[in-house]
């Protein structure tokens, strides 16, 4: 089968280890399809940034010029892999309508109420509306990374043409866990420190379970990591350390370190921790009114507070993880993978490319 040549759009470039999920995905994608195709790169920048609606104005212009120069030239597929860039399918459509045009959406958090704080945010949160909306009008197939994120998009948007694609894990997830020694029962969480993610629940939890022997580490950076020091600092959370950002190369290590994850997000488009801790055989509790899709959520944990996620994770410490559910649970999550991502990516392309 003859190879396809594609070009990739996205702000930043493609790469390993970023701590950014998008750029991840990317990165992944480029990586597995390169080996059998023609990959061509669209980006503005080198590296991930604070999200802010001064940089994204950077972000687009540059990589406007950009994407209008590729889409001179005659290409099978233009696949803009993130939505907040989508405003670039309108700019290749016009510089040729048969240009063919995917975009993958991630997610829509940007147009829920709640979710984001500050006048920044609010003025980044408006160019992503229109971004989004740019894509989905100007794309001529949309993927999207979660049957959550379909429905979202098909019920804000009244459009059909689209197939879910769920993104994957690395393989390293799926080694052996080693049987290293236990230093008592320690809780997690890896993500980013935005408002949304909620962090401060499992703040909460900690400071009701300080008498528990029970410890808390939560791994990330981002915007509310003051506020979340702050409340640490003002409980006297000495069962609980904020330990920064989790890089890439140690996070499987970092897994191996809890006894259990929490993830008590209000909003998730997939939910990539949630499968990772899984994968590693860890016990996950959830927000359970977070909007988290279906199939990620399957086999967690649902805490309907703080003090709800307390009871569980000692739950879990004094009568343990059980067998059969963790089987089922690192099993599906292990199921997710990058090169099954690839192949139903590709077979898209081809479908939309006509060949």
């Amino acid at each position: 089968m003859a190879g396809l040549d594609i070009v990739m759009v996205n702000g930043i470039r493609p790469c390993a280890g970023s701590g950014d999920g998008i750029t991840e995905y990317a990165y992944q994608m480029y990586r597995q399809l390169a080996t059998r195709n023609r990959v061509g790169l669209v980006y503005s920048i080198e590296r991930p940034r604070r999200n802010d609606a001064v940089g994204l104005i950077r972000i687009n212009s540059m990589l406007g010029r950009r994407a209008r120069s590729a889409a001179s030239t005659k290409h099978d597929i233009f696949h803009i892999v993130n939505q907040e860039v989508g405003f670039a399918a309108r700019d290749i459509k016009r510089r040729n309508p048969k240009n063919r045009v995917i975009t993958t959406i991630h997610d829509i958090s940007r147009f829920e109420k709640g979710l984001h704080r500050g006048r920044l945010q609010s003025a980044f949160s408006v160019m992503v509306r229109r971004s989004v909306t740019k894509a989905v009008e100007n794309s001529d197939f949309l993927i999207f990374n979660s049957e959550q994120t379909m429905e979202e998009v098909r019920k804000r948007f009244r459009v059909r043409r689209g197939a879910v694609v769920n993104i994957g894990i690395g393989n390293e997830f799926r080694t052996k866990k080693s049987a290293g020694k236990s230093s008592g029962f320690s809780v997690g969480y890896i993500g980013s420190f935005a408002y949304h993610k909620n962090v401060v629940m499992a703040l909460e939890a900690a400071n009701a379970l300080k008498k528990g022997n029970i410890h808390f580490q939560i791994y990330g950076t981002g915007m509310e990591r003051d506020n979340l020091s702050a409340y640490a600092h003002a409980h006297r959370l000495n069962n609980l350390r904020l330990m920064g950002f989790a890089p890439e190369h140690g996070k499987v290590h970092i897994y191996d370190s809890f006894s259990a994850f929490v993830f008590p997000s209000m909003y998730e488009g997939f939910g990539l921790p949630i499968i990772e801790a899984q994968a590693r055989g860890l016990p996950v509790i959830i927000y359970k009114y977070g909007n988290i899709s279906r199939e990620i959520r399957r086999y967690c944990f649902e805490a309907e507070d703080a003090e709800h996620m307390a009871g569980i994770i000692e739950e879990i410490r004094d009568k343990g993880y059980d067998g059969k559910m963790r089987r089922k649970a690192t099993e599906y999550a292990r199921s997710f993978t990058w090169e099954k991502c690839a192949r139903e990516t590709e077979s898209i392309y081809r479908k939309v490319a006509g060949k």
